[in-house]
């Protein structure tokens, strides 16, 4: 029995054969009357929203390239502006030093001049106060080997011409 519904299968039989044929074709045309429209709507929409998806992914893509590329000019910008900065504050800092030496040679200049002007004050009061001693001591031993004979007014007045008769240079 079992050879027997085996081979039945594989038996020709024309009015099977249409049968199945009207069947496929009226499942066919009610799938496609019915099914088709809404599975190809369905993936019509799938589709869309893939291809918007995709568009809005190169949106995104080119938007964030966008980005990058104005944040690298950012940086560079940043970069070169610093570089600039360094080199302002370089250019600012020699010019202070220079500026800085500058007034520490005048007033170095200043100092040593002011200096100088002390010290030939202080040697023009030494050489007074010299030949104001010399000429006392020039009236004391006049007046001791004189005995007084001469006045004391008279004797200054002699050893003052005597010392203004002598060079500058010659009392040290």
């Amino acid at each position: 029995m079992a050879s027997e519904n085996g081979n039945a299968l594989l038996q020709f039989e024309p009015g099977l054969m249409i049968w199945t044929v009207v069947t496929f074709l009226l499942t066919f045309l009610a799938l496609r009357l019915i099914a088709w429209k809404p599975i190809l709507g369905a993936l019509d929409e799938r589709e869309g929203r893939i291809r918007e998806s995709l568009e809005k992914a190169e949106l995104a893509k080119a938007e964030a390239e966008r980005a990058i590329a104005e944040n690298r000019a950012n940086m560079e910008a940043s970069l070169r502006r610093s570089q600039e900065l360094v080199v302002e504050a370089r250019q600012e800092a020699d010019r202070v030093r220079t500026e800085a030496r500058d007034a520490a040679r005048l007033e170095a200049r200043k100092i040593m001049e002011e200096g100088r002007r002390q010290l030939e004050a202080e040697r023009r009061i030494a050489v007074a106060e010299l030949r104001q001693e010399a000429a006392d001591l020039a009236i004391r031993a006049a007046e001791h080997l004189l005995k007084k004979r001469v006045g004391e007014r008279e004797n200054r007045r002699l050893v003052e011409e005597f010392l203004e008769q002598l060079p500058d240079q010659s009392v040290h």
